[in-house]
């Protein structure tokens, strides 16, 4: 039986506090735990002139694994969005941008980690359609958005014989993201956002595991999964954030 233990967080919008920021550290200590985010953490939706984002350093004192990019990530023009996220000490995610040219430096479509337990975990993200193709904007941006079904069957084919466990950091919203699970059943787990939920949701279905957490850094979801012969098993606890 394989097994491995998620703390998840969405939607920060920058509301995340110093205090805040410990408190994830040491859950995340205790609990051996990947702590992922699934985009919105940004507050601000321009590219400002500092080095980078304020709840980015928090982000690092805290020890995330990896992040999506949403769309207060997002930057029409590479530089921007690379601007924004470059002083994360984690990895950045979005399976379905992709430069015109070059590559995205440290934004990565895709990513396998070794969870404290040994697990073998393959992250991918999912980031809203921002520029719609063929669009007049697209001309003025450097980067292109594929549709996310397809970019999805990309991450999911070049993970699944790699890794233990698939997931799928989705800021995609719920709607889309039933849509996810229903085409891809060989992704384990679903960590959302974007929906912005009055009440913090975590549910199965069809074999897959959803979470959404409250937005603002209200809350955090923290997660132990274990999985034998392809079902999965969980125990699931909501953290007030301080």
């Amino acid at each position: 039986m394989t097994s491995v233990t998620l703390l998840h967080t969405a939607d920060m919008h920058n509301r995340l506090t110093a205090q805040a920021a410990e408190q994830l550290h040491e859950i995340r200590e205790q609990n051996h735990a990947l702590l992922l985010d699934s985009g919105d953490a940004i507050g601000a939706l321009n590219v400002t002139v500092r080095r980078s984002e304020p709840i980015i350093e928090l982000m690092n004192i805290s020890g995330y694994t990896a992040m999506a990019i949403g769309n207060r990530e997002y930057f029409f023009r590479k530089w921007g969005m690379v601007h924004k996220t470059r002083a994360a000490a984690f990895t950045i995610l979005s399976a379905n941008i992709q430069p015109v040219r070059g590559d995205m430096g440290h934004i990565k479509r895709w990513t396998t980690v070794t969870a404290p337990d040994g697990s073998r975990v393959g992250l991918f993200g999912l980031t809203p359609t921002m520029i719609a193709p063929g669009s007049w904007v697209e001309r003025l941006s450097d980067m292109r958005f594929l549709p996310w079904k397809q970019a999805a069957q990309q991450a999911v084919t070049a993970l699944r014989g790699q890794v233990d466990w698939v997931i799928a950091l989705s800021h995609l919203g719920q709607q889309r993201d039933q849509r996810l699970l229903e085409l891809f059943p060989q992704i384990d787990v679903i960590l959302g956002g974007h929906s912005h939920p009055q009440i913090t949701k975590i549910e199965e279905l069809s074999g897959t595991l959803t979470s959404y957490p409250r937005p603002y850094a209200k809350e955090a979801v923290l997660i132990t999964l274990g999985k034998q012969q392809d079902a999965i098993h969980y125990d699931s606890r909501v953290i007030e954030l301080l």
